[in-house]
């Protein structure tokens, strides 16, 4: 019994943590701009995310969930910013975590 305790209780810790994770160009529909367009505006956002998950968690002991709140706020307005909408297939998952 304590052994299939301990297997649920890891089964549900892993699945949980995998909604915790960076946005990417899926969450993202290019609309008309070019493939190249919508990759350079991507690198573009996610160095930007990236910088500001840097400079917002430098000297904090930040967990996982601080980090990615972080990154996915600024490559969501990084991206809108450059008019991008969000893909309706992972629209509003974030939110739920309260970025």
């Amino acid at each position: 019994m304590r052994r299939q305790a301990l297997i649920l209780f890891c089964v549900l810790a892993a699945a949980g943590c995998g909604h915790w994770a960076d946005l990417n160009s899926d969450a993202f529909v290019h609309g008309d701009a070019t493939q190249e367009q919508f990759e350079r505006d991507n690198s573009a956002c996610m160095q930007k995310a990236e910088n500001a998950r840097s400079y917002g968690i430098a000297g904090v002991a930040a967990d996982n969930v601080d980090k990615h709140a972080i990154f996915n706020r600024a490559y969501a307005d990084c991206m809108k910013a450059k008019g991008y909408r969000e893909s309706d297939s992972v629209r509003h998952f974030w939110r739920d975590y309260d970025l």
